[in-house]
């Protein structure tokens, strides 16, 4: 059965569609939609679809680093199911990378799955790098050209910090394996307070932190696999940000590309603040205004929020969650597989004492 904490989000969601389309006005609303160029908002749900594609590819030559020849097909449905996840769960893309390693580990007979989720590691630091040097521009550009609150500023630079300061904290912890094993050994004893049982799997934890930084290493000495990644992950945001130039195209307004990188990066920082899936609200009310704030119109700019959203969001959801529906019954073993790894490392680690 569905939670209605997963559900009140997203009537959240659908409400602040109609809230958007109310400050338009419902029949302003229908005509600038009516009017609406079909063929550009199909070459905008086109770059939606080809983002994605690049979104699983860039992830493709990292997992390549364990095992050759890995199915695109196979990368593509877990990148799907994480997307599903990440969308459904609060926070900056985090829920859905645990399903997305479990799937692809599955599916291709990788183990141990801690070397999978040391590509999933790798592939999010890939992804970040492009967004980050937008990030940065995009914050310096509307300081200096745009006249913007100074709170409005911080607030950016703000959320911009502490995500980059993760990053880093991150980086460090996969690059030192003596640092890893801290994080790890911390976490095990506060979880220890509340459960005790926890003491026994320590060893497997530990190994598991080797496992996972030895294969970090050796993904990135794989340089043209690494190029590769970061090739394909410039190809997303390319199309991301064209996606959004066509949305308001179809609606008769041509707005530069650049400008349409800015919006879209501050949006998507914003949309990092962990409240609500997928940055719902947050990214709408942000998108809207600033596009209103460049001279496009109140109207034009909700409208095209709107088509945005619904391309980019729910269209996307609706997709990656048919996948998910259709690849659930994979993750009825997650559990008890997990269980068995603990139990077996426990056996073969007294067969070693005795």
């Amino acid at each position: 059965m569905v939670s209605y904490k997963a559900i009140l989000p997203f009537i959240a969601g659908i409400v602040l569609i109609f809230v958007f389309i109310q400050f338009v006005g419902y029949n302003e609303f229908i005509t600038l939609i009516k009017r609406a160029n079909p063929l550009y908002l199909g070459l905008a749900l086109i770059f939606q679809i080809l983002n994605l594609f690049f979104e699983s590819y860039k992830w493709k030559p990292i997992l390549e680093s364990l095992k050759p020849n890995i199915s695109i097909k196979n990368v593509f449905i877990a990148t799907m199911i994480g997307i599903f996840f990440n969308n459904v769960t609060p926070g900056a893309r985090t829920g859905g990378e645990p399903m997305k390693t479990f799937i692809i580990s599955k599916e291709e007979d990788i183990s141990p799955i801690e070397n999978v989720f040391a590509t999933v590691t790798v592939d999010r630091i890939v992804e970040s790098l492009p967004f980050f040097i937008l990030a940065i521009f995009a914050v310096i550009y509307v300081n200096l050209f745009h006249t913007v609150k100074l709170s409005v500023i911080f607030l950016l630079l703000f959320i911009l910090i502490i995500y980059i300061s993760v990053l880093l904290v991150a980086s460090y912890i996969c690059f030192n394996k003596n640092a890893g094993e801290k994080v790890v050994f911390k976490f095990l004893t506060l979880i220890g307070k509340v459960s005790k049982r926890i003491k026994k799997y320590e060893d497997l934890a530990l190994s598991m932190v080797e496992n996972f930084h030895s294969q970090f290493q050796l993904i990135l000495k794989s340089r043209n696999n690494l190029y590769k990644s970061i090739l394909a992950s410039v190809m997303m945001w390319i199309c991301w940000i064209l996606r959004t130039y066509f949305v308001f195209l179809a609606l008769g307004k041509p707005l530069n590309p650049i400008l349409v990188a800015l919006v879209t990066t501050i949006s998507l920082l914003m949309g990092l603040i962990p409240f609500l899936p997928g940055g719902l609200g947050i990214v709408e009310v942000t998108m809207s205004v600033l596009y209103a704030s460049l001279k496009v119109g109140k109207n034009i700019a909700l409208t095209a929020t709107i088509l945005d959203r619904i391309i980019s969001f729910w269209f996307v959801l609706f997709l990656a969650g048919i996948i998910s529906s259709y690849n659930l019954p994979k993750f009825k073993n997650m559990k008890s597989e997990a269980r068995d790894r603990m139990t077996t490392f426990n056996i073969e680690k007294e067969q070693i004492n005795i």
